[in-house]
């Protein structure tokens, strides 16, 4: 019988939450999966019963054939021991490489019989405190079978980059400390949420008319409306000035800037009136919806992004843009070399960035995020005149712009969707599962450095001081039932569990529990028995039973506790 191929994932991909880049691309990406459907089974591992029955309900709306079959599934974390201890995996997907990611792999190599893939996907990699993430990474439960996938080449060097600089910082030598391999899928674009080619004309035609856009060239520039983030759009409006020097008119264009915004941030506004005491003809559209954004790359000409902020690593914007048939202009920049083939589907515009940043290194870990990448992004510098000569250039000429957005449409088409974004995935998946991998298909077999990382030190080791004394060091006490204990058993009373417990004390177990010690009994004697009764799922682990039973008055001491 052939074995049934099984994804798996602690993330719910589905977020709630402002429509961000990260966001839409985990949905998207969740999305395009369940549509191609190549696997038997989707089981999902959520921090609780409520994440569960929130994502079960939209699913289910979303994919009714999927859900209806029964083939997506749904636990918590409590639950994920003893389903990779039944399930053979295909692969563990992670939206995130910081959220868990070490945790799948602790828990893949403690209890399933094979070592499958665990993956995780990179957005931003810029934050102050990614360092540690890293380097929690590098640790021997890392197999041939894992990969982080980035979502451009410079995405891939920047992780790669974090590895050599922690190795080498710390000292930590490759066969010791392995880190996951690093490969690009790059992220997807969905065709049906911009306009096609026959709505462009309707469709932007009742934009410009919303937003009182003439006849006029309209450059669109959609981003986070913010300085510290993705771009600071005031050399937009220096270009601007540079692209009438150039010889673009200047009442024959318009700059449209639109995206997210907070409701209490005066940014956009600002730079709406530093546009006009230029004599710049601007349009400012704050946290568009999904159609005024459609709707907005229809009625755009040319499409700007000279992005200067590190957080930007691969640029779903520049995919939308290209399937909306428009030429791009954009800064020579992280991801943006992987979508721009410049001179073919759009113009690079030269950056320049600092040599060295010791002052912005030591306050990172003093201030705000936002501050370290406003004080990083205003030490990069988008070619100003190169930008103007640019928009210049592609505004005086329509044939070009049409020639780049048609190539840059069948480009994106041909290898940006969902779709390939999946496709992807599914090659990296099979190629991992068939990596050699050296380790014993019994768990119990694998080497405590594999099932512990080296972070983190087990508690009762490092709290040992707390206790009058632990547990193995009563292994000749003996217990016996007490008289909660013995209504439990009979069922004339139910214990009290709270939150998680329930799923972490299983019914079935306590009541072995409790049958066992009906008569006085040593501890090591009942260890034993209960390791011995497990149905072997799960590697049997009494300790917490007996210690929780002893705790809620259902076991009792047969005689004093000594100290």
């Amino acid at each position: 019988m052939r074995t049934k191929r099984l994804w798996a994932t602690l993330h719910p991909f589905h977020e709630a939450g402002s429509a961000l880049g990260r966001r839409e691309a985990n949905r998207s990406f969740l999305d395009a999966l369940l549509e191609v459907d190549p696997f038997d089974g989707y089981h999902f591992f959520l921090s609780s019963r409520d994440a569960c029955d929130g994502l079960q309900g939209d699913l289910a709306e979303r994919f009714p054939d999927v859900s209806g079959q029964g083939r997506i599934g749904f636990a918590t974390w409590n639950e994920l021991p003893a389903a990779l201890a039944r399930h053979d995996y295909h692969c563990l997907h992670l939206s995130d490489p910081f959220v868990l990611h070490v945790a799948a792999q602790a828990l893949r190599n403690r209890y399933s019989r094979r070592i499958f893939p665990v993956t995780a996907t990179t957005h931003s990699l810029s934050y102050p405190d990614y360092g540690p993430q890293f380097l929690h990474h590098m640790w021997p439960g890392v197999t041939a079978r894992d990969a982080i996938i980035a979502t451009s080449r410079c995405g891939a060097a920047v992780v790669e980059k974090y590895y050599a600089s922690i190795r080498a910082s710390y000292g930590l030598a490759s066969d010791a400390f392995p880190a996951p391999q690093v490969r690009i899928i790059p992220l997807g674009v969905d065709p049906a949420a911009m306009p096609s080619p026959k709505e462009r004309t309707t469709l932007g035609k009742a934009c410009r008319n919303t937003y009182g856009i003439g006849e006029e060239l309209c450059f669109l520039c959609f981003a986070r409306l913010s300085f510290h983030s993705k771009m600071d759009l005031l050399p937009i409006l220096r270009a601007c000035k540079r692209a009438e020097s150039a010889g673009l008119p200047r009442d024959g264009y318009r700059l449209v800037l639109a995206g997210w915004a907070k409701d209490e941030d005066t940014y956009p506004e600002e730079i709406r009136r530093l546009a006009q005491g230029l004599g710049i003809r601007c349009t400012v559209v704050p946290r568009p919806d999904h159609e005024e954004r459609k709707a907005l790359y229809a009625a755009a000409d040319v499409f700007l992004s000279p992005s200067d902020n590190i957080q930007e690593t691969f640029g779903l914007t520049l995919l939308e843009a290209a399937v909306a048939a428009l030429p791009v202009i954009a800064s020579d920049f992280d991801g943006y070399r992987d979508i721009v083939i410049p001179d073919v589907t759009g113009i690079l515009v030269p950056t320049v960035g600092p040599s060295a940043t010791p002052a912005t290194d030591a306050m990172s870990q003093i201030e705000p995020e936002a501050m370290y990448h406003l004080r990083l992004a205003q030490q990069t510098a988008v070619d100003v005149d190169g930008l103007g000569r640019a928009m210049a250039r592609l505004g005086l000429d329509a044939m070009r712009r049409e020639d780049m957005g048609r190539l840059g449409r069948e480009r994106a088409l041909g290898k940006f969707t969902w779709r390939h974004a999946v496709e992807g995935h599914l090659r990296l998946w099979a190629t991992l599962n068939d990596a050699p991998c050296d380790v014993p298909d019994d768990p119990l077999q694998r080497p405590e450095r594999m099932l512990r990382h080296p972070a983190i030190p087990p508690a009762t080791d490092v709290f040992s001081s707390h206790y009058a004394s632990q547990l193995d060091a009563r292994d000749d006490d003996s217990v016996r039932l007490s008289a909660p204990g013995r209504a439990v058993y009979r069922k004339a009373d139910f214990p009290v569990l709270y939150g998680p417990m329930g799923d972490m004390v299983e019914e079935e177990r306590l009541r072995r529990l409790l049958f066992h010690a009906r008569h006085p009994i040593t501890l090591g004697v009942l260890r034993r028995i209960l390791a011995r009764d497990a149905d072997g799922a799960v590697p049997a682990d009494p300790d917490f039973l007996l210690l929780w039973a002893l705790k809620h008055d259902l076991l009792e001491w047969d005689g004093p506790l000594s100290t």
